[in-house]
């Protein structure tokens, strides 16, 4: 329902030519006033229930169609943390509460048209505009991983609100550093290749959270010491 809500939001947009568009601001306050509902999304290294859970999925699949546009991004964020739907470097967090955004500006000489849809658990962005580049010119990008960063522990935290026999595992996430490579072809012989951006993700441990909250103190005592070893 987020993605379906992000991309709606932005369906339909036409931007001049110099126009900018923020997707932070086109989606609108991710609150359940403007339709959005509680979901996943990165906070501190964990997992948490946010309104607007997911919209990230939407600025990463525009972000992607930007960079096939060759538009001029002006404006992007990696997540804090690898996500799997695409490959390193190509993702474009928002957030918020951290600033992060997705920005873009049309710098050709003719409007675009933005559309934007989902059906059948995908969404799909479309830029229309006139093609002014020569039918030999192709672009094409790629992630490099540079770096992977093992976790090499787990992380127990005691909750003191929960009862004994409540516990919450997330995963851990391996760490990347990672760049994005723009390649062009001009009639099928590469004539550039650059990098556009390069993106940190931190590596965080497998984390249980357990409960402790009990009136028997021999309960408290066994699952403090299971806790520590």
């Amino acid at each position: 329902n987020n993605i379906k809500t992000g991309a709606s939001k932005l369906d339909g947009l036409v931007v001049y030519p110099g126009g900018t568009i923020s997707v932070s601001e086109a989606i609108g306050p991710t609150t359940a006033e403007n339709g959005y509902y509680p979901a996943g999304s990165y906070e501190n290294g964990t997992t948490v229930e946010t309104y607007g859970g997911g919209i990230c999925q939407v600025s990463t699949t525009l972000y992607n169609a930007v960079l096939l546009s060759e538009l001029e991004v002006t404006q992007r964020s990696n997540h804090s943390m690898i996500i799997s739907y695409v490959k390193p470097s190509m993702d474009a967090a928002i957030a918020e509460s951290s600033g992060k955004d997705f920005k873009f500006v049309n710098n050709l000489d003719y409007p675009i048209y933005i559309e934007g849809y989902t059906g059948g658990k995908q969404i799909t962005f479309v830029i229309y505009g006139v093609e002014t580049r020569d039918p030999g010119h192709k672009v094409k990008y790629e992630s490099e991983v540079l770096s992977t960063t093992e976790p090499d522990s787990e992380k127990i935290i005691a909750d003191s609100s929960q009862g004994i026999g409540f516990v919450s595992v997330q995963s851990a996430h391996i760490g990347y550093k990672a760049q994005l490579w723009k390649i062009v072809e001009e009639n099928g012989v590469e004539v550039s290749r650059e990098v556009i951006n390069t993106s940190s993700y931190k590596m965080t441990p497998r984390t249980a959270t357990v409960g402790v909250k009990t009136d028997n103190a021999v309960y408290a005592s066994r699952i403090q010491a299971a806790i520590a070893s």
